[in-house]
């Protein structure tokens, strides 16, 4: 048999050690190229998806901003329609004839607003009487046996 000294089990051991670190930068290495191309594949993707998207966002606002001259176009076009129809009417018609809402219309300023658009809805249904029970109140909807 072969005897080994403890100095070429050294070199062994060492050259062993070497071609472990050698393998293992190389293995390492390629793995680094392929996920810096990997992660330079998702940057353009990122990329390209958020430059469709800024395009997507632009074509959006642009279009609620046509509807939105389209309607106000629209609103004054009416508006147009209803008092060229108002002023004939008054013209043609004499004012005993013309319907009260259309006499209205005709005498009111149209920049001017009325009392109702001025008051904010109710979100509850108002007392027919101050006797009557409020919403509230737990006796509300339900009838009693006096009141039948």
């Amino acid at each position: 048999m072969i005897e080994l000294s403890s100095v070429s089990i050294l070199v062994a051991a060492a050259l062993a050690v070497a071609l472990a670190f050698l393998a293992g930068w190389s293995l390492g290495k390629k793995q680094s190229a392929h996920d810096d191309s990997r992660e330079q594949e998702l940057e353009e993707t990122l990329s390209n998806l958020r430059e469709k998207h800024e395009q997507y966002r632009a074509t959006v606002s642009a279009h609620f901003s046509e509807t939105a001259e389209l309607v106000s176009q629209l609103t004054h076009d009416y508006r147009r329609v209803y008092e060229h129809l108002a002023t004939g009417a008054s013209e043609l018609c004499g004012t005993s004839e013309l319907p009260q809402t259309l006499q209205q219309a005709i005498e009111s300023n149209p920049d001017s607003k009325s009392e109702l658009d001025a008051r904010a809805p109710l979100d509850y249904a108002p007392k027919s009487s101050p006797n009557e029970p409020g919403m509230l109140n737990e006796r509300y909807g339900l009838e009693t046996a006096n009141s039948k």
